[in-house]
């Protein structure tokens, strides 16, 4: 039998930095400036996303206080950054 003393959640805050090089300056001045309004209206108290841009890459940190906001952070980042490089082949 195992017994648990601290019933609190292990786990306060997860921090999860990711960098997307592209191709060249132009396609992530292009991207970072289409993503950067997201982050203004990022109203969700579970995540907190900063983004950076260095030449051609971005640079992306989340921290999240659970995993499934993690999660649905990190898959909203990557789905705008594939759109977008989609978009810039037309």
């Amino acid at each position: 039998m195992i017994k648990l003393e601290n019933k609190d959640n292990i786990l306060k805050n997860i921090e999860t930095i990711f960098e997307v090089e592209l191709d060249n300056t132009r396609d992530a001045e292009i991207i970072y400036n289409s993503l950067n309004p997201e982050l203004s209206f990022e109203t969700n108290d579970r995540s907190v996303t900063t983004m950076t841009l260095e030449g051609k890459s971005i640079i992306i940190k989340i921290n999240s206080k659970d995993v499934v906001s993690l999660r649905a952070s990190i898959n909203s980042y990557v789905r705008w950054i594939n759109l977008s490089t989609e978009i810039l082949k037309i």
